[in-house]
């Protein structure tokens, strides 16, 4: 094997090649993935502005897929992918996938990942922020970065720790009661919360498969939001209810099957608030699909049951 860096990550790893492929693989904050590169794209994937630290980020959280076969957009198909990988192109991939992609999502993505420490609101808690795990799951190139996101947080208020330094340089951060505000706000935006947008074709013929995504949200953790089930408050009009309720959601499931004019102004609307989506269509439809989305990643379902596991596979690992 040879020793080279990780075109994602800028790490070293040691890679192998078969006739069409480099492939190698790559372990960060004890999640090891294996990468696969199509060689006639390779040299067009190093020529684009690769973020390291948003892919490390991605690969320590459990975002990026266990195997991984990348290629450029114009790849040509007599390469064909390894098993049991999915195939990815990069731009893609990263304008669908949930990362703080902002100072201020950054910011509360920190923040938030804090919150979450407590065992009890206002109980103290230890971090070390120079545990290179700890910021690269929060997605810094650095714990110099990492420390000045936090002492943003800090003049907002929205956390305090003493200026006395434990032995091992883990201070014992505090949420205040502005912070509990500001989880509550982050909330009701839908950032913290457990709410999944649904925004589908609402027709007899499509009942099965919307039984799957249900189940398929609700198996991971998650609570569907579908319009036609919620029960609106009088005051709210349909269109009112739609835009509030995918504000509210941590992330959104856009089925295109019959292209939907709604499906495609909701997923739009949801990706503009910086909401995840993902794109769902059935494989009799999906040649019809309109070239703006066509070209991002979408689960192509045969059956109710494919339908379900792959969308399992996509929560547990772009959204939990």
């Amino acid at each position: 094997m040879n020793n080279t860096d990780c075109i994602l990550t800028g790490r070293k790893v040691k890679y192998d090649y078969s006739e069409n492929t480099t492939y190698y693989d790559i372990k960060i904050a004890n999640r090891k993935v294996t990468i696969f590169i199509c060689h006639n794209c390779k040299s067009k994937i190093e020529s684009s502005k690769i973020q390291h630290h948003i892919i490390s980020g991605l690969i320590a959280n459990g975002k990026w897929p266990e195997r991984v076969f990348l290629i450029c957009e114009d790849h040509e198909n007599n390469t064909k992918p390894p098993a049991d990988s999915e195939t990815i192109i990069l731009s893609d991939y990263l304008s669908t996938t949930d990362y703080p992609k902002n100072p201020n999502e950054k910011l509360n993505n920190l923040f938030l990942n804090l919150f979450k420490l407590q065992a009890y609101d206002g109980e103290p808690f230890e971090v070390n922020i120079k545990d290179e795990e700890f910021w690269i799951k929060n997605y810094f190139k650095n714990a110099d970065e990492c420390q000045f996101y936090i002492d943003g947080l800090i003049e907002k208020k929205y956390v305090t720790y003493p200026n006395t330094m434990t032995k091992d340089d883990k201070p014992k951060f505090k949420i205040t009661h502005l912070g509990l505000n500001k989880a509550a706000e982050l909330f009701d935006e839908g950032i913290n919360s457990n709410n999944c947008f649904v925004a589908m074709w609402f027709d007899d013929s499509m009942k099965p498969f919307r039984e799957a995504i249900k189940n398929a949200i609700v198996e991971t953790g998650f609570n569907p939001i579908i319009i036609d089930e919620v029960h609106l408050s009088s005051d709210k009009t349909i269109p009112d209810g739609i835009l509030s309720g995918i504000k509210k959601s941590k992330f959104c499931i856009a089925d295109f099957t019959n292209h939907r004019n709604g499906v495609y102004f909701e997923s739009g609307f949801a990706l503009g608030l910086g909401k995840p989506v993902i794109y769902l269509c059935n494989k009799n439809d999906f040649d019809k699909t309109h070239f703006d989305i066509k070209q991002l990643q979408h689960i192509i379902y045969i059956s109710e049951n494919d339908l379900k596991m792959q969308l399992i596979d996509k929560i547990e690992a772009w959204i939990k």
